[in-house]
């Protein structure tokens, strides 16, 4: 059989593609498994009130959470043993929304988390729900 310079370099270049293509897949299955982590947590509700923070509307520290932000629609405390400060979140039945893990509390421990109502009515109606949570991390 005689081997010639055009099949040897069909066959080098097929080899190579198929490499190249193997690498890519695998960070690409890499890129989206750390990108989006999903989980199921207790989530409970609280607002910026006496009852729910402790804190008076007259202090300084009202509606701050533990990052130094205001809390706003959007803010979630979190375990900051499971989550970081700052990490964003999705969390199923708000599909329109990113969360952030702005805040802690003494009471938010494990797969815990507290979402931020605008109203302590508000917070009371939401009550205590098992929910998918996604942390979803911008950056490997």
């Amino acid at each position: 059989m005689k081997i010639s310079k055009s099949n040897v370099f069909k066959r080098v270049r097929k080899s190579v593609l198929s490499f190249i293509l193997v690498i890519i897949i695998s960070l690409l299955n890499v890129l989206f498994a750390r990108m989006l982590h999903a989980e199921v947590f207790t989530a409970t509700a609280y607002c910026s009130c006496k009852k729910c923070c402790d804190k008076d509307p007259s202090s300084k520290w009202y509606g701050i959470t533990a990052s130094g932000r205001k809390a706003v629609w959007g803010t979630v405390a979190v375990d900051r043993r499971l989550i970081k400060l700052g990490t964003r979140l999705r969390i199923e039945g708000f599909p329109k929304t990113t969360f952030r893990a702005d805040d802690v509390g003494g009471a938010i421990k494990g797969k815990h988390i507290d979402l931020w109502f605008p109203s302590h009515r508000e917070a009371l109606e939401f009550g205590r729900q098992k929910l998918v949570v996604k942390l979803v991390r911008s950056r490997l």
